[in-house]
């Protein structure tokens, strides 16, 4: 990779031995005299720097950050550049917006009112929200808390729309949705919404009289410890603040994207959210404390942890096995790791909870195009090297089953912003993704199980999968998920 030379010794002088000195977050290991060798799992600090310097460069992020907690131990690691304009490196105290992780802290906030008997997450939303429209008159008087925070609400994803500044934009999206598709019945199926998400923050806004980022603050971040995270724009510069950029691959020098992106209207959902790795995985930690902070402050009860990490819905996709309230659930080899994934044009996310191994990895990238190739090798070598424990990996079928009827298939589908037609073209199946006036053509290679790799390109979901789900009453599919996203027939 070629890189200006302030940015190449910026990177230099944030690996090595002198780096992890000042990375290391456990009391006990920084104790430790030769840092070189301490451990943590299997690897040295050494070894698990290394990786995280190797992959942002393979990967063409910017500036990353990996935190770890392993029982009693933590160690973060940090590699690149903030801001590669003002040549600022990360730290591992920099935020980086989340994205979608924001889901689990939202899921985590709504859980702390139902523990005050605010709220209940099994009655009708409108309860809470008597004047809530939507498309669906039936569905509209039946979703619950529930079914919003695990996905299975059938709500469309919804827009991605600011609607302004101020406290109130979160409302003001709320009222925009009254003519959001409804993908499937509530209860009936799985389907991701971060229209739903926004729906359940607004219920806590409505039954507290506090903005989103107030409960936030006052209920999340001061009682688990989270020093290093935000959710107001105003909040931003008394922080050390990372921006989003465009990749470092071969001779592109990367550049700051423009704006950074933050609006209060889908807050819940993770428009706002900024934070440390080192502070997402000081939440994730709360998981295996049964809801307790480090400094032993009871956050969640332990039946909202219960709940949390209870399987509701399961996952057609390679995305994950199941849903809970705010947590996916995926099988790292017998392992089961508790977490999500985020981002948007200024920072990406991942974060998982291992409660088999008494562990936690998050880490935050501020190069959106490099989320999946850095995510995938830190799993790929920190899963094993620290949790004992290793993801699989979504491969393209080198004898695929043959697809049996492609009637069930063939059709249009359509969510907010998206429409996908899949056509039979003798026998095999092709799909035509079509977002913001542009078409994207895969070929549908089957799976098993009415799943099917998307062979296209990487840059617009290539390598990944979607499923067909349901019966529209003629033996055809009722929606698709790509990957987790409903989709709904329109012919």
């Amino acid at each position: 990779m070629i890189t200006p030379p302030s940015r190449e010794r910026r990177r230099g002088s944030l690996s090595g031995a002198a780096a992890l000195l000042a990375l290391v977050a456990s009391h006990s290991l920084v104790a430790q005299s030769q840092t070189a060798q301490v451990r943590i799992g299997s690897a040295t600090l050494t070894e698990l720097q290394e990786h995280v310097d190797h992959f942002a460069q393979e990967s063409g992020a910017v500036g990353v950050q990996v935190s770890v907690i392993l029982g009693d131990e933590r160690a973060d690691f940090v590699s690149g550049l903030a801001n590669a304009e003002l040549d600022t490196p990360m730290t591992a105290d920099t935020i980086v917006q989340i994205g979608s992780s924001t889901k689990v802290l939202n899921a985590a906030l709504i859980m702390t009112l139902a523990e005050e008997d605010a709220v209940d997450l099994d009655v009708p939303i409108r309860t809470y929200l008597p004047d809530l429209e939507l498309a669906d008159k039936d569905a509209e008087k039946t979703i619950t808390l529930r079914q919003v925070l695990s996905m299975t609400s059938g709500l469309d994803n919804g827009p991605y729309e600011r609607h302004g500044g101020g406290d109130d934009a979160l409302r003001r999206y709320i009222e925009s949705l009254s003519d959001l598709p409804q993908g499937f019945e509530p209860g009936q199926g799985f389907g991701y919404s971060n229209a739903g998400t926004s729906i359940a923050g607004y219920v806590a806004e409505v039954v507290t009289g506090k903005t989103w980022a107030t409960l936030m603050s006052e209920r999340i971040f001061g009682p688990t410890g989270m020093q290093h995270a935000v959710s107001r724009a105003q909040e931003l510069p008394f922080f050390r603040v990372s921006a989003g950029h465009t990749p470092a691959l071969g001779d592109a020098t990367p550049q700051v994207i423009r704006p950074w992106y933050i609006t209060q209207a889908q807050a819940p959902a993770g428009s706002t959210l900024a934070m440390s790795a080192h502070d997402l995985a000081t939440f994730g930690a709360l998981f295996l404390e049964g809801g307790r902070s480090q400094s032993g402050e009871q956050v969640l009860d332990q039946n909202s942890v219960d709940v949390m990490m209870t399987p509701i819905a399961s996952v057609p996709t390679s995305m994950a096995q199941s849903w809970c309230v705010g947590f996916l659930v995926q099988d790292w080899g017998g392992t089961t790791a508790f977490g999500h994934a985020g981002g948007n044009m200024s920072g990406t996310s991942w974060f998982f909870v291992f409660p088999e191994r008494s562990g936690v990895l998050a880490l935050t990238v501020n190069t959106p195009a490099a989320l999946d190739a850095f995510s995938t090798g830190i799993f790929e070598t920190f899963g094993p090297a620290v949790f004992d424990a290793a993801p699989s990996r979504l491969a393209k079928p080198e004898s695929p089953p043959p697809i049996e009827n492609t009637v069930r298939y063939v059709g249009r589908y359509s969510m907010t912003g998206i429409d996908f037609v899949v056509e039979d073209t003798d026998g095999r199946l092709q799909l035509e993704m079509t977002t913001g006036g542009q078409g994207i053509t895969f070929d549908l290679i089957p799976l098993g199980d009415d799943a099917f790799y998307m062979d296209g390109p990487a840059a617009a979901g290539g390598g990944g999968d979607l499923a067909f789900v349901g019966d529209d009453g003629s033996g055809r599919a009722a929606y698709l998920l790509a990957p987790v996203f409903p989709a709904a027939r329109q012919d």
